[in-house]
């Protein structure tokens, strides 16, 4: 007895964390993108890129606040030239303030580069999770798409079956001959190995889908989830086209991360002129310390000092110059690149565009091929019933409804990745919280 409780205790041990893993969970296209923004390596390399800039911003201001530093010291000292000779040890302690009073704008333009180069940084980190955002939807409407192509494969695959069956009857019956029962024969292997591709394809298509995620869900036992429509019902539920192509060229340049990166870029800039100008200038600071000894020497006492320190390098072998036209060329620079990329963003919004709309109406083109198909393949299997056509005809029939299938299959889910990428172009993701939103902290991007 206490044997099989001792192996009872076992199983439930050993077998309860497989049964929960082997449990499928669904996720819904909302938790996918979440997923990504979680685990993804790029968006961490864009996180911890921007916290470098965080932190270099709190050392560029560092200068405009006082500086405080202590500091201890033992020491054997003699003094020769005392008669008889002095000679001690001496204990020290200091301390030490200084404060910068004015820098004629070197301090104010490296804090104000810093600061724009951190808003570029953060600029840059909500672009790579937009780009996330985007590539998740790709790969999953890949996958959807794959899944349901499979569907068409079986449904060929089952009506070969069906004809292999009847061709088989009909030529028992000598009704017709052996070259049917082939026939039919030959269309169902070439079916099931459709259907073997289309099975690899799904598999491709999630291994694609999980780099995007950085993340294996549930060890790989998930289901995609997301909204069932009938395959006759697929053109009634696409989405709607969002406003003009203008609309979006103008929502584009008014959103788009990588142009607001780069303004700032320029703006970091700028102050790098400020900054190397100063160096024409002097600095001033204030500075005090206290130095307590503790010693026998007479000659040594404590002391405090407080003063003003005007530093004013007059020739530094033309480094300032150097310094000034480094930085207005950098601005130059950038100045061009954001010339270029606004034709960028006005090529890619526009192509965009464009491939959307050409697919909406590849949609509805799609349908209307399939209902012809299936009108087609319907009156096809009746004449082949009847006796009135052969296989050819019916083989035909078929290849033309699973070719009208996976049409509007494909079709339907270019359409959706077609919006994405137009949503994507545009630089407004509904999926992530707004770059402006109130109280987002720098470097941080939360999906909605």
């Amino acid at each position: 007895m206490k044997q099989w409780l001792f192996l009872c205790f076992l199983a439930f041990i050993f077998l309860t964390p497989n049964a929960a893993l082997a449990q499928e969970v669904s996720l819904n296209l909302g938790e996918i993108i979440t997923l990504a923004q979680k685990n993804n390596p790029l968006i961490d390399v864009a996180r911890q890129q921007c916290l470098q800039s965080q932190g270099i911003l709190t050392q560029s201001r560092s200068s405009y606040l006082p500086h405080l530093s202590v500091g201890a010291a033992a020491a054997r000292q003699k003094i020769e030239d005392l008669t008889p000779d002095d000679e001690d040890s001496v204990y020290s302690a200091s301390i030490r303030a200084s404060q910068l009073i004015y820098d004629f704008g070197k301090t104010g333009g490296a804090i104000e580069s810093s600061r724009m180069s951190l808003q570029a940084s953060d600029d840059n980190l909500y672009q790579i999770s937009q780009d996330i955002v985007f590539f998740s939807k790709q790969r999953f409407y890949d996958v959807l798409a794959f899944r349901r192509l499979v569907e068409v494969d079986k449904q060929a695959v089952s009506n070969y079956e069906q004809q292999l069956y009847r061709a088989k009857k009909y030529f028992d019956a000598g009704v017709r001959t052996k070259i049917d029962v082939t026939n039919a024969g030959v269309e169902l292997s070439n079916s099931k190995l459709s259907l073997l591709r289309s099975e690899s394809n799904v598999k491709t298509a999630r291994v694609k889908l999980e780099q995007i995620l950085g993340v294996r869900p549930n060890n790989g036992n998930y289901r995609l989830t997301y909204i069932d429509v009938p395959l006759d019902k697929l053109a009634e539920s696409k989405q709607a086209m969002p406003g003009s192509v203008d609309d979006q060229l103008a929502a584009a340049f008014a959103h788009r991360s990588d142009v607001m990166a780069v303004k700032s870029l320029m703006q970091a800039a700028r102050a790098e002129i400020r900054k190397a100008r100063s160096g024409y200038f002097p600095s001033v600071n204030a500075n005090a310390g206290y130095d307590e000894y503790d010693t026998d020497l007479s000659s040594i006492s404590d002391q405090w000092r407080f003063g003003v320190d005007l530093t004013w390098e007059l020739f530094s072998g033309f480094q300032t110059e150097g310094e000034i036209v480094s930085a207005k060329g950098k601005f130059q620079e950038l100045k061009a690149a954001l010339r270029d990329l606004e034709l960028a963003v006005r090529q890619e919004v526009t192509d965009s565009y464009l491939r959307a709309n050409e697919n909406r109406q590849g949609v509805d083109i799609a349908n209307e091929t399939l209902i012809l198909a299936q009108e087609n393949f319907h009156m096809a299997n009746e004449r082949y019933k009847a006796g009135l056509n052969d296989m050819i005809e019916y083989n035909d029939a078929q290849l033309l409804l699973s070719r009208a299938q996976s049409n509007l299959i494909v079709t339907y889910y270019d359409y959706l990745t077609a919006l994405a990428r137009l949503e994507h172009a545009v630089g407004v993701t509904p999926e992530l919280e707004p770059r402006d939103a109130e109280g987002r902290e720098p470097c941080q991007v939360m999906t909605n």
